[in-house]
């Protein structure tokens, strides 16, 4: 097997049984550390990884900036998949898929996009999208799961997001550096676990794990802006590990908030 299909396959596989041990935490855990545990940075973070492998660091670096961007599509995308869960999970994938991608194609048109804008629509998305589930809405917290954990689901969600990953990689050799990025958040962590959450523990706990998700969403682009820091002045393992631990900073910062959310 060439090389080049052996780090496509490798990104398939880990990335694919990372995100499915996340989700199957957020089970275990409840809404709140479970849906900021499951929103750490994943999908991401190998993306970049094999992005730098396969192409450069320096392009890896490039594509982060536009986390920004793609993260405040899916904090949108979370909130309009929750929001349609209350008609139908067949309706909350059509109509946040379908957003989803209007509005990557629609941002891919506007032309050169500044780091203050990206961070300014994220921070407007993501306040809004909660404030509303929050205050609003009052989509309220659920507790730990206790029904049956089924094994199809933790390969199900494996073969999705492993899927994205690999794809992102192979998408890198052609596409520039903004769509690179674009794909590299691509909502495969929440859509699969979403998806999956409402299949086996039903629709108002993936309504309570999706809430917290909005706003743990704020570590996914604290990582993009410190990998597009950190991947050239330090290289990619270290600029990765440092990149995640302020990730993880932030959820371990905030955990007092989500433990007095509704």
């Amino acid at each position: 097997m060439g090389s080049f299909a052996f780090q496509v396959l490798q990104a398939f596989l880990i990335a694919g049984f990372w995100i499915a041990g996340a989700t199957l935490l957020a089970e275990r855990l409840g809404s709140k550390a479970g849906g900021a545990i499951a929103n750490l940075p994943s999908t991401i973070l190998v993306a970049l990884v094999y992005v730098a492998i396969v192409q450069t660091p320096a392009y890896a670096a490039d594509a982060a900036l536009a986390a920004p961007l793609g993260m405040a599509v899916n904090t949108l995308f979370l909130f309009l998949f929750v929001v349609m869960l209350k008609f139908h999970l067949i309706w909350a994938l059509f109509t946040s898929l379908a957003f989803w991608f209007a509005m990557a194609g629609t941002i891919s048109l506007v032309g050169d996009i500044t780091v203050l804008f990206s961070l300014s629509f994220y921070f407007i998305a993501m306040g809004s999208a909660f404030y509303l589930l929050e205050y609003r809405l009052k989509i309220p917290s659920a507790g730990k799961q206790s029904r049956t954990f089924r094994w199809w689901a933790l390969f199900v969600r494996a073969g999705f997001a492993g899927t994205v990953v690999a794809t992102t990689v192979v998408i890198s050799t052609f596409a520039n550096s903004f769509w690179t990025g674009i794909f590299s958040t691509f909502p495969a962590v929440m859509l699969s676990t979403m998806t999956i959450l409402t299949i086996s523990q039903g629709a108002k706990f993936a309504q309570a794990v999706g809430k917290t998700m909005v706003l743990a969403s704020i570590n996914i682009v604290i990582y993009a802006i410190a990998v597009h820091y950190f991947y050239d002045a330090i290289g990619v393992l270290w600029g990765t590990i440092i990149a995640f631990l302020l990730a993880v900073l932030f959820i371990v910062l905030i955990r007092p908030y989500l433990l007095r959310m509704k």
